[in-house]
């Protein structure tokens, strides 16, 4: 009879630390979880009527302005270039050996960018500017 209560014991504790860890789980895993903050950005475009492209990325957040991947296209989807934003989010793209070039129009997108560490993930969400004329 010793054994049959000791295994009941055995298994009463087992339980009861399964229930704390579930318990502590829930209580304090979500202090360590992973929080994503999406925020908007925006892409402006001009062209002075040359083979040369330029225009600006904002957003609310600076972080998201810097080191952003740009790229040209036709409205026919022609991709005519990339270009990294500068600190500023201010970009340059130099269309080259493009025949018909003004018979075409433009716009530009900024991709998607992800950054931060356990705790915070920040995306900066892609956007794509208006469409002009050469």
């Amino acid at each position: 009879m010793g054994s049959r209560r000791r295994g009941s014991s055995i298994r009463i504790a087992a339980a009861t630390v399964a229930v704390m860890g579930v318990v502590l789980v829930a209580c304090f895993g979500s202090a360590y979880a992973t929080r994503t903050v999406k925020l908007a950005s925006h892409i402006s475009i001009k062209s002075d009527h040359n083979t040369t492209f330029t225009g600006r990325v904002t957003s609310s957040n600076a972080a998201c302005e810097d080191a952003r991947k740009v790229t040209l296209y036709t409205t026919t989807k022609l991709k005519l270039g990339t270009a990294k934003t500068n600190k500023h989010g201010d970009w340059k793209i130099t269309a080259s050996g493009f025949a018909g070039i003004s018979l075409h129009h433009f716009f530009a997108k900024v991709a998607k960018l992800s950054s931060g560490t356990a705790g915070t993930i920040y995306v900066c969400k892609a956007a794509t500017s208006k469409t002009i004329p050469f």
